[in-house]
C-alpha cells in the first residue's frame, strides 16, 4: 500500500472507530493495525488481499488479546472489526462471528435471536462453523433464539458443517445418532463417531465431552455392551479433562445398587436406571423382602414413558428470524 493510500484508510479506521465505539487508538496504532498480516492456511491475508477476511482475523486477534495486537476497550475494537467484515464486506467468516459475540455477549449485550439472524446469512453463504450452530438450534428448537424445531433440517446442517472440515461439528452427529435426533437412531454408529472424535487430533473440549458421553453409553448399554469397568476408564479419561459430570459419574459407575459392592457390571434389563454387579443381584433386588426394586422399576418406566410423549409434543411455535 503507498503511502498516501495508507494515510487515507488509517485516518478512516481511526474516525469510523471513534465514531461507532468512543475508542480513541493512536494513529501509530491504528497505522500498525492494518498492515498487520495473518497466515491462514499457508496464504497471507491482508487489507489490500481480502478486507472482510483480514478484519475477521483482526477481530480474532483483539479478541484474544495476541501481541502486538493487545489494546484497551478490546471487546469493542473486536466486535467493531467483526461488524466491518459482515456489514461492510459481507464476509461469512466475519458474519459468523459477529453471530458469535451475539450468542455469548462478547463485546454487546447478548442477544440469541440477533445471533440466529447472523449464523443464519453466514450459513446460506457457506460458513461451516454457523451451519453447526443454526443446526444445533433446529434440532430441538430455541425460544430466545426465535428458531422453531426442525430437527431433519438441523441434522442437516450440521453434516454439511462436517462435510466443509468443521470437525467440531462431528461430536453433534453422533449425538444425534445416539438419541435419534433428525435421523433415525443408531447408538453403534453414534458410538463409532464418538471414537473418531476423541481421536481427533485437535485436544478440544470436545474430545473430553465425547470421552464422557461414550462412558454413559458404556454405562447405559447404548450401541455398546454394558460395562461398567469401560465406562469408569472413560469417566477417568475426561475428569482427567476436568469435565464435571465425568467427575460426578465416577462413584456412581462402580456401585451395585444391591451390595454396594463393585463393579457394577450391568443395568436393570427392565428400567435401565438401576445397577448390578451381576444376573444375582438383579434377581436377589427384584423381591427383597424390605427394599424391593419391583415397584420403583414400574415407576421408573412409567416416567420414562411419560417423558418422551412430553418431548415428543413439546416442539417450539418460534420461526426462525
Amino acid at each position: 500500500m503507498d503511502p498516501e493510500a495508507r494515510r487515507r484508510a488509517c485516518v478512516e479506521f481511526r474516525v469510523k472507530l471513534i465514531r461507532d465505539t468512543g475508542v480513541n487508538l493512536t494513529a501509530a496504532v491504528c497505522e500498525g493495525l492494518l498492515e498487520g498480516t495473518f497466515e491462514l492456511e499457508g496464504e497471507l491475508v491482508s487489507l489490500l488481499t481480502n478486507p472482510g477476511l483480514f478484519y475477521t482475523c483482526l477481530g480474532k486477534a483483539v479478541e484474544h488479546q495476541l501481541p502486538p495486537y493487545v489494546l484497551p476497550d478490546y471487546a469493542k475494537v473486536a466486535l467493531w472489526c467483526f461488524r466491518e467484515a459482515a456489514d461492510v464486506h459481507k464476509h461469512p467468516k466475519g458474519m459468523g462471528r459477529l453471530a458469535e459475540s451475539y450468542h455469548h455477549g462478547m463485546g454487546v449485550t447478548e442477544d440469541t435471536a440477533q445471533a440466529a439472524v447472523w449464523y443464519q446469512k453466514a450459513a446460506d453463504l457457506g460458513d461451516a462453523a454457523s451451519k453447526a450452530v443454526l443446526g444445533n438450534f433446529l434440532l430441538k428448537g430455541d425460544a430466545r433464539a426465535g428458531v422453531a424445531q426442525d430437527a431433519a433440517r438441523g441434522f442437516q446442517l450440521i453434516r454439511e458443517a462436517v462435510a466443509l472440515g468443521f470437525s467440531a461439528a462431528l461430536y453433534l452427529v453422533a449425538q444425534c445418532y445416539l438419541k435419534g435426533e433428525g435421523v433415525e437412531k443408531d447408538a453403534v454408529h453414534g458410538v463409532s463417531l464418538l471414537r473418531q472424535v476423541i481421536n481427533q487430533d485437535d485436544a478440544s473440549r470436545l474430545n473430553v465431552d465425547a470421552a464422557t458421553a461414550l462412558a454413559e453409553c458404556y454405562m447405559e448399554g447404548n450401541g455398546v455392551a454394558a460395562d461398567t469397568v469401560q465406562a469408569a476408564l472413560w469417566c477417568q479419561s475426561a475428569a482427567k479433562g476436568g469435565d464435571v459430570r465425568a467427575i460426578e459419574l465416577l462413584p456412581i459407575i462402580r456401585k451395585c445398587d444391591f451390595c454396594g459392592n463393585t463393579p457394577a457390571r450391568q443395568l436393570c434389563t427392565r428400567c435401565r436406571k438401576v445397577r448390578y454387579c451381576d444376573h444375582q443381584c438383579q434377581l436377589a433386588h427384584w423381591n427383597h423382602a424390605t427394599d424391593p426394586h419391583k415397584g420403583p422399576c414400574k415407576e421408573h418406566r412409567r416416567r420414562a414413558a411419560e417423558a418422551a410423549q412430553q418431548e415428543a409434543g413439546g416442539a417450539s411455535t418460534f420461526a426462525l428470524q
